[in-house]
Order: structure tokens, then sequence, then C-alpha cells
């Protein structure tokens, strides 16, 4: 088991993304990777990745994708 310096089990990626709090505001966002998100109405929509527009149609759920990418900050 990988514990931290205090002794305490370490949390993975995965557990830690399960814990993610979803902003409440609509909007841009930026994830962890640098990644440009809109959320709207529907859903999220990655609008930027890599810095290279990508499919603006998708709409993604929060619990089941988009959260393994926090945490998201406001982006303008």
């Amino acid at each position: 088991m990988i514990s931290t310096q205090r002794g305490l089990p370490a949390e993975s990626a995965r557990v830690a993304a399960g814990k993610a709090w979803e902003p409440v505001a609509f909007g841009l966002y930026r994830d962890r990777d640098g990644d440009i998100w809109e959320k709207d109405l529907r859903g999220w929509r990655l609008c930027l990745q890599d810095g290279i527009p990508v499919d603006p149609d998708t709409v993604w759920d929060w619990t089941d994708s988009v959260r393994e990418f926090a945490p998201f900050i406001p982006w303008s």
C-alpha cells in the first residue's frame, strides 16, 4: 500500500476524481490538463483540446466522464 508522509493511505487519482465537485455556473472552464470545456443546460462540451478545436456537438455527462478531468477553474 502506498501511503502519504503522515502514514495515511494515499488516494488514487480515480478515487480523487470521484470526489470532484461539479462547477455550478454555466460557462467556460479549464481542466487539469489545460483543455477548455463549456458547461450549459445540456451538459459539458469539450471546446479545445491541446489548443485545437474539437467536435462542438458532443455533450458529456459530469458523472460518467467529465469529472475525471477535474479540477475545473473558470476560464475567460
